[in-house]
């Protein structure tokens, strides 16, 4: 049985999208799917785990829908699908990898670009034009990490040549100091391409952020994209990593994780900090 695992919203627009896409999922894969949320909306993970159980599966596949490899991903999750566990001895739960950064998400947000550019009400050359990537931003490095990866992906692959990226909170720079950054590099106008999976708090802040820019930059066309859901690269992105899960074949990406490095210094077990396995096969808990 699939256990979909979101982050949670305090906005309903949010959790509903998610919800859309676990039924979708499941319908896409021909599974039986559970979703839950690892905060801020009901059930919780726990619960979700309980409702598999109580349906009869022994085997679930815990498939955490987020972008990178972040705390939440890398210790939130497994230590509340271990307590789970725990209370359920004898089921088994297969762990999946985040999502991105995946080419096809990389194709979801260039065609994010081309819906946005359609709207575009004023004659810029491509060469004056810059994509700005926004992230939610993390603590963790790592994860961080992946965003600019993600941009020079966006960039090469599709042939922009001018992909800059931000952060919505957390680290730098943010929306308005990348957007100024642009402008100084020369852009006269400023596509905003959040990389979020569904509506909510996070995605109105970036475009409130975007708004405030545009004040700030009167004479630069600055236009904001939508999230990836319900683009159809995001559909196939997570059934890849369903199918890594059931084939054994789950990775993380572990040499520059602060809690394998935590766990090195202590000589522990990895699992003893709540991490997904870093075997770089499959991930039980």
């Amino acid at each position: 049985m699939l256990l979909i695992i979101g982050h949670g919203s305090p906005d309903p627009v949010g959790n509903a999208e998610f919800q859309q896409f676990a039924q979708a999922l499941g319908q896409h894969l021909g599974v039986s799917t559970q979703p839950c949320f690892l905060e801020l909306a009901e059930p919780s993970i726990g619960a979700g785990v309980d409702r598999c159980v109580a349906a009869g599966a022994r085997e679930i596949v815990a498939l955490p829908l987020f972008l990178g490899p972040g705390r939440h991903q890398k210790r939130d999750v497994p230590e509340l699908l271990a307590a789970a566990q725990a209370r359920n001895p004898g089921i088994t739960v297969r762990y999946g990898a985040p999502l991105g950064p995946d080419l096809r998400l990389v194709d979801a947000l260039a065609d994010r670009a081309t819906e946005t550019l359609r709207r575009s009400t004023v004659a810029v050359a491509d060469d004056e034009t810059a994509l700005l990537v926004v992230g939610r931003g993390s603590k963790d490095s790592q994860s961080n990490a992946e965003l600019p990866r993600l941009a020079r992906l966006l960039s090469e692959k599709h042939g922009y040549g001018f992909v800059e990226y931000a952060f919505q909170l957390v680290v730098a720079p943010n929306v308005g100091q990348a957007i100024t950054r642009c402008v100084r590099l020369g852009a006269r106008r400023v596509v905003v391409l959040p990389y979020l999976l569904f509506a909510g708090v996070v995605r109105d802040d970036i475009v409130a952020q975007a708004r405030a820019a545009q004040g700030a930059h009167p004479d630069v066309e600055i236009l904001t994209a939508e999230h990836l859901f319900p683009h159809a690269g995001l559909l196939a992105t997570a059934a890849q990593r369903y199918q890594e899960c059931i084939d054994g074949t789950a990775t993380m990406t572990c040499d520059l994780c602060v809690y394998r490095q935590r766990a090195d210094a202590d000589d522990h077990d990895h699992d003893h900090h709540g991490h997904a396995h870093h075997t770089h096969t499959e991930a039980h808990l």
